[in-house]
């Protein structure tokens, strides 16, 4: 038996169509720059810095410290990952030994950073958990990492990168 064509039946396929379409272009933008305690190297402080990619994947530079009296530092550089289920942008790095795991979710003009699970090993003390602050919308184009040298997202991948 040879079926019909419908109206009915092709609105419904081009509107499921446009939703799919519209469901992945409506993922959470995290581009730009983010801080906690914004230039105040002298306290407590964490920045962040989200890079997407030519290619569109997304790139990630972190870098806290604990203030006084100690100053501990410590950074990260990586990955994210889209996570479905959730709707949210995870880190979970493929070399690591303390099964860390970061939620970036995209509240406004802040991103908030939650350890889901894990030791991120960022240095003692140090954690990227909290509420940073859009102090930037623009595609980061470079980070300088703690020991000054500047580095490129597009130029040099986590896996690549030296100190």
């Amino acid at each position: 038996m040879k079926r019909a064509s419908t109206p009915a039946a092709l609105l419904l396929i081009v509107f499921s169509l446009i939703l799919i379409s519209f469901q992945s272009n409506n993922l959470p933008n995290l581009r730009g720059s983010f801080a906690v305690n914004y230039g105040k190297k002298t306290t407590a402080y964490q920045q962040l810095a989200i890079h997407y990619t030519n290619s569109g994947k997304i790139l990630f530079y972190f870098e806290g410290s604990t203030g006084k009296p100690a100053y501990n530092t410590g950074s990260e550089y990586g990955w994210l990952s889209f996570n479905k289920r959730t709707g949210n942008y995870e880190y979970i790095p493929k070399d690591t030994v303390e099964d860390c795991n970061l939620e970036f979710v995209k509240k406004g003009d802040k991103i908030i950073i939650r350890t889901l699970h894990g030791d991120c090993g960022f240095g003692h003390s140090v954690y990227a958990d909290g509420t940073y602050q859009q102090t930037s919308e623009a595609n980061p184009q470079s980070f300088t990492i703690l020991t000054g040298k500047k580095v490129y997202f597009e130029k040099t991948s986590p896996e690549k990168l030296t100190y």
